[in-house]
Order: structure tokens, then C-alpha cells, then sequence
């Protein structure tokens, strides 16, 4: 009996190992097939395109970290241009004319804002409005000084000095303010808020430049 015993488990054995071999040769038989080399290639393609949309995802957020400052340069080229065209500021009927020294430190301002020197272009536009209330630049120096906490990413702050842009009569910067006031919400993630004051650029400035722009991110919002 237990002599049939061990020729069984011999017999079972011997059929374990040439069925592990019959599947090695199966394996390479598999390998030398066209077919298969086309799906290791193709595996290898969906690897790299996994790794080219995770650099893409990287690259994306990186421009809209740069967003920000693009904004800002827009709107301080579009005063730029103003002020080269001599156009004149339709600001307050009762303004007082900018002086050469409020032009001077306005213009001072205007370049520390430009490079990024947020801080010393806040001192100057604060102390501009401060002395200076009845000014022709002192709506403009209210908004750029917004826009200085805006560069900085201080978005509460921002919202607080923008909203009063709206308080100097006749300023040309009150759809500025508007806009911007979308995009602070926008980066403060309040989608809802930011579409509402989008839209209200909209409602509000009908002819004003910036109706596209606040069309497009209320689209971009919505998604």
C-alpha cells in the first residue's frame, strides 16, 4: 500500500514540472510573437504619455500661479498708455489738479508697484490720498494701492481697498475695481461670490473693455 502510495505522489509530481514547463514555453513562445512586442511597446508609450500629462498638470499650475501678475501688468500698462496718449482723467469735478509734486510721487509709486516693491508703492499711494484727498490722482492712487495687497495675495485686504475705488465720484477706475474684485473672489475660492461680482461688471459697465474678460472667467468658473 504505501509503496502505491509513493509511486502516486512521484507520478504527480512529474506532471506538476511538465506542466510548469509546457507554461515557460508558452511564456516564450508568447514573447517571440509580434503581438506581444506591440503591447510592451504600446505599454511603455502609455507609461511615458502619463508622465507627460503629470509634468502638463505641473506646468498648468505654474501659470496660473503667474496669472496674477500678468494682471497687474495689464492694467498698469493700459494706465501707462493713458498717460502717454495725455489723455485727460475724467476724475471729481472739484479735484485739484495733480501738482508736480503729486505727480512725482504718484509716478514713484506707480514704479515701485512695477517692480514688485509693493510696500514702498503702498507708503507713497497712502500718503498721497492721506495729504493729498481732493486730488486728480487720488482715485487712481486708492486703486493701485489695491492693487498692491492684490500682488501680495493679501485677497481680504484687497477686497476692503478696491471697494473703495467706488466711493471717489466719476473715477474712471470703478470697472477696474469691479474686475478685480471677481478675481479676488475667484482666488479666495468663493466661486459663487466671484461670479456675482463678475457679472456684475457686466451689468453694470456694459461698455466697459474688460466685459470680455469677465465673460471668459465666469466661464472658466462655471466649469
Amino acid at each position: 500500500m504505501w509503496r502505491k502510495l509513493f509511486w502516486l505522489i512521484m507520478s504527480l509530481s512529474l506532471l506538476s514540472l511538465m506542466g510548469c514547463a509546457t507554461s515557460a514555453s508558452k511564456k516564450g513562445t508568447l514573447e517571440q510573437e509580434p503581438w506581444y512586442l506591440a503591447t510592451q511597446e504600446l505599454r511603455e508609450d502609455v507609461a511615458r504619455l502619463e508622465g507627460s500629462v503629470e509634468q502638463l498638470g505641473n506646468e498648468t499650475a505654474a501659470l496660473e500661479g503667474r496669472t496674477t501678475n500678468l494682471d497687474n501688468r495689464v492694467s498698469l500698462i493700459g494706465q501707462e498708455l493713458k498717460n502717454l496718449r495725455g489723455e485727460p482723467a475724467l476724475s471729481q469735478p472739484l479735484a485739484q489738479p495733480a501738482t508736480g509734486g503729486v505727480q512725482a510721487l504718484y509716478n514713484d509709486a506707480l514704479a515701485d508697484y512695477a517692480n514688485r516693491h509693493f510696500d514702498l508703492a503702498m507708503q507713497k499711494l497712502s500718503r498721497l490720498i492721506r495729504q493729498h484727498p481732493k486730488s486728480s490722482l487720488a482715485d487712481n492712487s486708492q486703486y493701485w494701492l489695491a492693487e498692491c495687497h492684490y500682488g501680495l495675495e493679501d485677497f481680504p485686504r484687497a477686497i476692503e481697498e478696491f471697494q473703495k475705488v467706488f466711493s471717489y465720484a466719476d473715477t474712471e477706475k470703478d470697472d477696474d475695481a469691479q474686475l478685480k474684485l471677481g478675481y479676488c473672489y475667484a482666488n479666495m475660492g468663493d466661486t459663487i461670490q466671484a461670479i456675482a461680482e463678475l457679472n456684475k461688471l457686466i451689468n453694470l459697465y456694459p461698455d466697459s473693455e474688460y466685459v470680455g474678460v469677465a465673460r471668459m472667467r465666469i466661464a472658466e468658473l462655471s466649469h
